[in-house]
């Protein structure tokens, strides 16, 4: 009998040591930054006059002129050069707000319903509807008329957010 209660004991012991992977220890804290990595590719020839193109991220679709507000607004990528073939981008070196406003504006982890490239001819960014002219929109297998909805994870990069702008074959245009 003493035998048995002794494997029972070391059994046990076994048991809870091998069960207690760090007992108590909190989940390690996730050190990566929250954003989202792409590229966009040109197709045809630039429209005369542009003085503003960006990528612009909203949480909610553009449905009305409305929605194309800073109340709306995710994030906003620095400029794009004038006549680039291809532009590469992540959103934690090129955030917009953050380096001509001087804003703290992070993306939040969730989903955002409209990523667009647009293009303006006016000289300072608005957010009046129809100063802009949406070129290219990420989309659902390359139809651009079923924007895909970006979602980003906390402190993590989405990558592969890439956007075709063919001037050639414009998006349709949300309301102005």
């Amino acid at each position: 009998m003493k035998k048995i209660f002794a494997a029972a004991v070391v059994l046990a012991f076994l048991s809870l040591v091998a069960g207690c992977d760090k007992g108590i220890e909190p989940e390690p804290i996730k050190t990566g930054v929250t954003g989202f990595s792409g590229k966009v590719t040109f197709i045809g020839n630039w429209p005369a006059g542009i003085t503003r193109t960006h990528i612009f991220v909203f949480k909610n679709p553009i449905l009305s002129s409305q929605d194309f507000s800073f109340l709306n607004l995710s994030f906003v990528i620095d400029p794009i050069p004038y006549q680039s073939q291809e532009f590469v981008f992540n959103s934690v070196d090129q955030n917009y707000i953050l380096h001509n406003f001087g804003l703290d504006f992070k993306l939040m982890p969730g989903e955002h319903s409209y990523v667009m490239v647009a293009q303006s001819k006016t000289p300072e960014i608005s957010f009046d509807r129809k100063d802009w002219v949406i070129v290219g929109v990420y989309c659902i297998n390359g139809d651009q008329s079923k924007p895909k909805t970006l979602t980003i994870l906390d402190r993590e990069i989405t990558a592969g957010i890439d956007i075709i702008v063919d001037f050639n074959n414009p998006p349709p245009q949300p309301p102005m």
